[in-house]
């Protein structure tokens, strides 16, 4: 079984690295031509190259195997003998011995313990499967995190970038009527301080996109080789919130840590199951066909007309075994009991995130059209306060203070749609729902 396991993991890693050639390359072509890369872009080639989904699937069909093996308690044994002797009774006087025989076993009741052991493989199997949709869910939750991360790295620099053009066109509206004798040189003095600051912000909002290029490019699975890539600017249009009673449904039926909880519930019944039927007698069958001979010639000559053929029933009671199978029984017990209680508390606990996660976004979509008319009022109170200034009839502490209000206004709109957009997936990640968008 690890021989086969090591072929199909040989055989990924070489698919692997294909589709990560081909997927970089359709990557580059496409952010040619249409300048920028959609979510659902990104995490499709986070879906057919990341490894640690290829090794979640190798444990699935690890998994799977195990189902296999489980049947063989269900199965009869069958083995073959060959034997070969020599008796000496004296110096020179000896005897040869030759046999061979065949052995049939089948255990006909063992106290359940074969069956539940077939069925806890198989609930193995299911909680290998869920731990697969939980890596899945986490890998696109990584991944759209880092896209939106990026989305607003570029926001926020495009913000900088107007702003440090804004500080050049003041500086150089001041130089020109320090010039003309009609400001004095704090005015230009200022100026050119907003000027500098405007342009450290540009070179620290710079450094953080290319952190989060690369963040981006490592959740996708993708050797970073200093490739650009640009987030397709979407309007986030508010989150479909469901009801208590509609989020707590989901997570029942969707979340996988939650049903992989409920999984290991029935994986402590199994065990209590099993413990019990240590203290149940077991009846087993065997079929013994066997042959003697001196030399191969008379041992061939058995086998064909004086073979020997048994067939023997066993039953076995357990009476004593100093108490370890009562031990067993009562930790399966407990164990089976912990069980159900990290149930309810991993169901608890989720139901709270929810709930917080819920009345964040009924939140964001309250505050967001409110930050959207901020920003909108800071841009004309900007517009108004640098047409009084070319009057003089503003001083240029106004005319900075406006600025610094519509970067702050911007800065704090882009930031907020970032963390309704980022709450929006944890939501869906946590209800169980986001990977079956993809």
């Amino acid at each position: 079984m690890n021989m086969k396991l090591l072929l199909v993991q040989m055989r990924l890693r070489k698919i692997n690295m294909i589709n990560i050639v081909i997927v970089t390359g359709l990557l580059l072509s496409k952010i040619i031509a249409q300048g920028g890369y959609s979510l659902d872009d990104c995490v499709q080639i986070t879906l057919e190259g990341k490894k640690t989904l290829l090794s979640a699937e190798l444990e699935v069909q690890s998994a799977g195997k195990g189902v296999t093996g489980s049947y063989s308690s269900l199965l009869p044994y069958l083995s073959a003998t060959m034997g070969s002797g020599r008796t000496h009774t004296s110096f020179l006087d000896h005897s040869s011995t030759m046999s061979a025989g065949l052995s049939l076993n089948q255990t006909l009741y063992s106290g359940g313990r074969s069956l539940n052991q077939v069925k806890q493989a198989k609930v193995n199997l299911e909680v290998a499967q869920l731990n697969q949709r939980s890596t899945r869910i986490q890998v696109i939750l990584n991944v759209i995190k880092s896209y939106y991360g990026l989305l607003q790295a570029q926001e926020l620099l495009d913000v900088a970038q107007k702003n440090l053009n804004l500080s050049n066109e003041q500086v150089a509206l001041v130089e020109k009527q320090y010039d003309l004798g009609l400001v004095n040189r704090t005015d230009l003095l200022k100026a050119k301080v907003a000027k500098g600051h405007a342009k450290v912000d540009v070179l620290n909002r710079k450094a953080t996109l290319e952190n989060t290029r690369r963040m981006l490019f490592n959740d996708m699975g993708l050797q970073d080789f200093g490739q650009p890539i640009t987030a397709a600017e979407e309007k986030w249009a508010g989150a479909a919130v469901p009801t208590s009673a509609e989020a707590v449904e989901l997570l029942k039926t969707q979340n996988p840590s939650l049903i992989v909880a409920q999984a290991r519930v029935r994986l402590g019944d199994l065990s209590y199951r099993q413990a019990k039927g240590l203290r149940l007698p077991s009846l087993g069958a065997s079929l013994n066909y066997s042959a003697n001979g001196e030399a191969t010639k008379e041992l061939m000559a058995s086998l064909k007309d004086d073979w020997t053929l048994g067939m023997n029933l066993s039953l076995s009671v357990p009476l004593y075994s100093g108490n370890s199978l009562s031990t067993q029984q009562q930790q399966a017990k407990l164990s089976r009991q912990k069980s159900e209680y990290d149930y309810l508390t991993l169901l608890n606990d989720l139901r709270v995130q929810v709930e917080l996660m819920r009345e964040g976004l009924k939140n964001y979509a309250e505050i967001i059209p409110i930050y959207e008319t901020v920003v909108a009022s800071a841009k004309e109170d900007l517009k108004l306060v640098q047409e009084r200034y070319r009057l003089g009839a503003a001083t240029i502490l106004e005319v900075l203070d406006a600025q610094v209000s519509l970067i702050r206004s911007n800065s704090i709109l882009i930031n907020t749609i970032h963390e309704a957009r980022t709450q929006e997936a944890n939501l869906r990640a946590t209800l169980g729902t986001l990977d079956k968008e993809y």
